[in-house]
């Protein structure tokens, strides 16, 4: 459908949980993303591989990399992500979207 609408979050026991680096990924794959009257909306005609960083002042973004990462099975063209998150959940995340017929590369959890 070209587009998504989802409710902004909440924080939860940990505090404020921000999106930023999601959004500025999902930006980076070619969508147009406005935020209005507490919802997210996001569009894009096709999403397109681009190179990104998603690290943030916190480190990397474990929920952030992991959507970008399957938003950009979908874009045309290779993405990098710069900063990705490497806990094992990503990783297995990657090996299930390669399962599929992704082509996910450097998918590694740290020693």
């Amino acid at each position: 459908m070209h587009q998504a609408r989802v409710s902004l979050p909440g924080g939860c026991v940990i505090g404020a949980r921000p999106i930023n680096l999601h959004l500025k990924g999902f930006e980076a794959l070619g969508a147009r993303i406005v935020i209005q009257s507490g919802y997210v909306e996001a569009t894009a005609r096709r999403l397109v591989g681009s190179a990104m960083f998603l690290g943030g002042r916190a480190g990397s973004t474990v929920l952030g990399t992991a959507n970008v990462m399957m938003a950009a099975t979908l874009a045309e063209g290779m993405t990098v992500i710069e900063s990705a998150a490497c806990e094992p959940e990503v990783v297995d995340l990657a090996k299930f979207l390669n399962a599929m017929g992704a082509k996910i590369s450097g998918a590694v959890a740290p020693p």
